[in-house]
């Protein structure tokens, strides 16, 4: 395999798609030629500060705003890239700036990574953004299996042409249980996470102690009111830091998911990495991340008695029962997450393309 200098460039202000390109460049440098481009302030607790590590002010993603346009720090990026003589670019999240950089490197090799086939919510924005990129690329990566076929035929591209990885973060030691007896919802509150649903099984487990975490978004504010109010529910309405994220899973038995709809989850991702076993709504390409019965469980989508029932189920395990499944989720992840036992591969596919 011929050596190259690949760089991995992630313009969003969310941690978890941080935490892939710089878990990812963790694991192949120093062996590897590896360079990373990102925002400045990033959340993750684990970006590098090498001289290959470059972090710019940039707008948003994913939509125009103030700052969209700004030439001098797209023509820096540009000139990060020349300088370092990088062969290969790898974008790992959407972001306009992705397709201005592309433009802007015509002679380099690009590869982007595609999340959600078919976006949340129906956002027309972030579906042109995927088509336009990927035929700007001359790879994709997909972060799931199970819509290989549908991204070929709804974006017009060839198979040949899409690799599918799982969604690989750092993979710290083994997190120990607390034996709290708490079901934590973690991550942004939205409608196609089905609060609703998830509404629903908090009232009718009024003993069960839920921990709900994150930030609502103004569709769904009046959800986490509706909530907020139960003895039951301890919330925290706001965005967390990477620290705070990690004593959530510490301080948790069970990740509940009730999603109504979604392609795979991060927060399954983070559930493995802190050995918490996960409680989920069988919906879109979930069951690619729990072995049911054994990391978790998958209840028939929409099925909110089946979930509750479930719920109180395993609130009665005993300890070496809740043992048995941290331990499953911890060494099932690793295999499935862990940037360590994808980088080579990863970085296979890219000098390959």
């Amino acid at each position: 395999m011929k050596d190259k200098k690949i760089c991995l460039i992630t313009f969003s202000n969310n941690a978890d798609h941080q935490n892939t390109v710089y878990s990812m460049f963790n694991a192949l440098y120093p062996k590897r030629e590896v360079y990373t481009i990102g925002i400045v302030n990033p959340k993750t607790n684990i970006a590098p500060y090498t001289n290959n590590n470059y972090y710019v002010n940039c707008p948003r993603r994913p939509g125009i705003e103030k700052g969209t346009f700004n030439i001098k720090v797209l023509l820096e990026i540009k000139n990060f890239i020349d300088k370092n003589k990088i062969d290969i670019i790898y974008f790992e999240s959407q972001h306009i700036w992705n397709m201005f950089v592309m433009l802007m490197c015509p002679t380099k090799c690009k590869v982007v990574a595609v999340h959600d086939v078919i976006p949340h919510d129906g956002n027309k924005f972030m579906t042109l953004s995927n088509f336009v990129t990927c035929h700007l690329a001359n790879h994709v990566i997909l972060r799931n299996y199970m819509f290989k076929d549908t991204l070929a035929e709804k974006y017009r591209l060839n198979s040949k042409n899409i690799t599918c990885f799982e969604l690989w973060r750092n993979y710290p030691p083994k997190t120990e249980l607390t034996y709290s007896q708490t079901f934590l919802y973690f991550g942004r509150i939205r409608k196609y996470k089905g609060f609703d649903l998830f509404s629903k099984i908090i009232e009718k487990t009024p003993n069960i102690n839920y921990r709900v975490v994150g930030e609502a978004d103004e569709e769904s504010k009046y959800l986490v009111d509706y909530i907020k109010d139960f003895g039951n529910v301890s919330l925290v309405d706001r965005e967390v830091t990477d620290t705070e994220m990690i004593d959530e899973f510490k301080n948790a038995d069970w990740l509940v998911l009730p999603y109504s709809n979604a392609t795979q989850s991060g927060v399954i991702t983070d559930a493995c990495r802190y050995a918490r076993p996960v409680i989920s709504f069988d919906v879109g390409a979930i069951h690619e991340q729990i072995e049911d019965g054994k990391t978790g469980f998958l209840i028939k989508e929409a099925d909110v008695d089946a979930f509750t029932s479930k719920v109180e189920e395993v609130n009665n395990y005993s300890k070496s029962q809740l043992e048995e499944f941290s331990n499953a989720a911890y060494e099932f992840g690793y295999k499935k997450y862990a940037a360590e036992f994808f980088s080579e591969r990863f970085y296979e596919v890219l000098v390959n393309v």
